[in-house]
């Protein structure tokens, strides 16, 4: 019934979809020439001429977003739940499963929001166990197909998630993030020489190397769910990888990748560094952060 229902809702929604792409065009126009503005800011070194309004204006722009991305984030979601119905159909009863316990996790969280920060990272952590259980042990599912399952659940719950979890007010996130983008602006005059950092962006695909790997990093605040923050980490380091590579004509070492990564978040800066490493931290799949490239990525981070 909650099934049919989500897809009722979805369906009702067609109606409107010709004003949505319309502005979702527009918004992507936006987006477009925002990030293209980005990448070529992020091409300069940080100087010593940051004002203290160009400051304030960008508090105030992280506080309030825009109509346009309240749309879009909407937009997102309401694709988000489509495709999410979509993938379970092809896990039949175990699917029919998983769709129950997400929609009873989401109402259950919806009278919880009372609960710390920590508090709520537990439910979600303990829901990701329990629903990977039941699948292996109920439903006898493969560990191959239950890993994709809960990247899936993992993207529906967050993507509804988000506004409710992300830097709360009831934290200290956003003082901690305004500490790190001030000390970080008080580090422009660090220089790769004194990071012994071995990239040399004077060689072109190394320069364009580094530029991806600060876009990558940047990015990583406008996604919502945390495997997607951790993907923007882990391509940032993989450009890392590759520009090392390029430049000493070698495979990078673990002791050449940490001062690179540095040199980039300092010519980054990226945008609430702690609140998006916090929301990974307490929302992602643990199985990603505790196995693998992206939770060695995420760790040097």
């Amino acid at each position: 019934r909650l099934q049919r229902e989500e897809e009722e809702a979805y369906a009702s929604s067609q109606s409107t979809q010709g004003a949505q792409s319309l502005t979702f065009s527009k918004f992507e126009e936006k987006k477009t020439n925002e990030k293209t503005r980005k990448v070529t800011t992020v091409k300069k070194f940080f100087t010593a001429s940051s004002r203290a309004g160009a400051k304030k204006a960008e508090i105030q722009e992280a506080k309030a977003p825009s109509p346009s991305i309240h749309r879009q984030a909407s937009i997102e979601t309401d694709r988000v739940s489509k495709e999410f119905i979509e993938f379970i159909r092809t896990y039949q009863k175990p699917g029919q499963d998983i769709y129950k316990q997400c929609k009873l996790f989401l109402d259950t969280m919806s009278h919880k929001r009372d609960l710390s920060i920590e508090e709520q990272s537990e439910c979600a952590q303990d829901f990701y166990q329990n629903v990977a259980d039941r699948l292996q042990t109920r439903w006898k599912v493969p560990p191959e197909k239950v890993e994709k399952a809960m990247d899936e659940v993992e993207k529906y719950i967050m993507t509804r998630q988000y506004k409710y979890v992300f830097c709360p007010e009831t934290t200290d996130d956003e003082k901690k993030d305004l500490a790190v983008q001030k000390r970080i602006r008080a580090l422009h005059w660090v220089t790769p020489q004194m990071l012994c950092v071995p990239v040399s962006e004077e060689i072109p695909e190394v320069s364009d190397m580094v530029v991806k790997a600060i876009t990558d990093i940047i990015e990583m605040d406008s996604k919502r769910v945390p495997r997607d923050k951790l993907a923007c980490i882990t391509k940032c380091s993989k450009h890392i990888f590759n520009a090392i590579k390029i430049t000493k004509n070698e495979p990078a070492s673990a002791d050449d990748f940490l001062p690179t990564l540095i040199y980039i978040v300092l010519k980054g800066n990226p945008p609430r560094l702690q609140s998006n490493i916090q929301y990974i931290t307490r929302f992602c799949n643990p199985s990603r952060l505790m196995t693998g490239e992206d939770g060695y990525y995420f760790t040097n981070l």
